[in-house]
């Protein structure tokens, strides 16, 4: 019984920590000016209105008693970085997937020397700080033109999504059934194998990759607000910031963050069914 409500508990302030933040947005960019100017805000929108989302995609609203709600100044750079993000992510995603597949089901399945050695170095491209290689990258794309570019910043996404995806897959592939050995036997060559076989029991597991490495590159912030912000290659994360250094636009901003959340939990919900049956292990155990 005290487990059952512990688990209860638990369950609870999850939803709470992750439901108020984005029904404290849903409100402010439903709030209309009038509201927006008032304190405190009011828990709950007396008249709804989707103001907001039109202007930061560069529409005018009137609102019922007429009242004009003008058109965002930051809303080009709005739909720049939404059309930039969606491309990265999209890219960043396929190319880690990719890279990471044939990675790891070499490490969890084969033997080879210095196998343990390049597992740590792994690892400790995850646990490193993305901030301790930020000058670096800057320094480097400078010098060779990578700067404000999507191609540079796909780039240093995938030194993110590589790492950590790899590190996830390996336990993976390491906890499914040895079938390739016996595809082998059948005439299966070890290429013929992986992709007929292997990856298609690995689905879950794969589907779980792909939202992850998704997530990272649509929510990856430092490396865009340094390497492209400002340029046409800005991504939304970096445009939205733009709201905190104009005029004060509190619904504005909070509509650019709802919008932000809908791409990835599109993602999220269609491949939802997967997520629940990925088990992970430990890889170097």
């Amino acid at each position: 019984m005290n487990r059952n409500r512990f688990l209860f508990v638990a369950v609870v302030l999850a939803l709470l920590w992750s439901l108020v933040p984005i029904y404290w947005f849903c409100r402010m960019a439903l709030l209309t000016p009038l509201e927006i100017q008032q304190y405190p805000w009011p828990l709950f929108p007396r008249a709804p209105n989707v103001a907001s989302f039109w202007n930061i995609f560069g529409y005018d609203y009137i609102l019922s008693d007429g009242t004009r709600v003008p058109a965002s100044g930051q809303a080009n750079q709005i739909i720049r970085g939404l059309f930039d993000s969606i491309v990265v992510s999209c890219i960043v995603t396929l190319l880690t997937l990719l890279a990471v597949l044939p990675l790891a089901y070499v490490f969890a399945r084969l033997e080879f020397r210095f196998k343990s050695v390049l597992l740590f170095a792994i690892l400790l491209s995850v646990a490193l700080p993305p901030v301790s290689t930020l000058i670096p990258f800057y320094a480097m794309y400078i010098r060779i033109g990578l700067s404000g570019t999507l191609t540079g910043l796909v780039i240093v996404d995938l030194t993110i999504t590589v790492p950590f995806v790899a590190w996830m897959l390996i336990g993976y592939f390491r906890n499914l059934p040895p079938i390739e050995r016996l595809a082998r036997v059948d005439g299966y060559g070890r290429l013929a194998a992986f992709v007929q076989l292997v990856i298609p029991l690995a689905k879950s597991g794969i589907a779980v990759a792909a939202v992850i490495a998704f997530l990272f590159a649509w929510n990856e912030y430092t490396y865009a607000l340094v390497l492209v912000n400002g340029s046409t290659a800005n991504t939304l994360p970096t445009a939205i910031s733009g709201f905190l250094f104009q005029d004060p636009q509190p619904a504005n901003l909070a509509a650019s963050v709802v919008v932000t959340i809908i791409p990835p939990a599109l993602v999220a919900y269609f491949l939802q069914r997967h997520v629940g049956e990925m088990n992970l292990v430990d890889p170097v155990r």
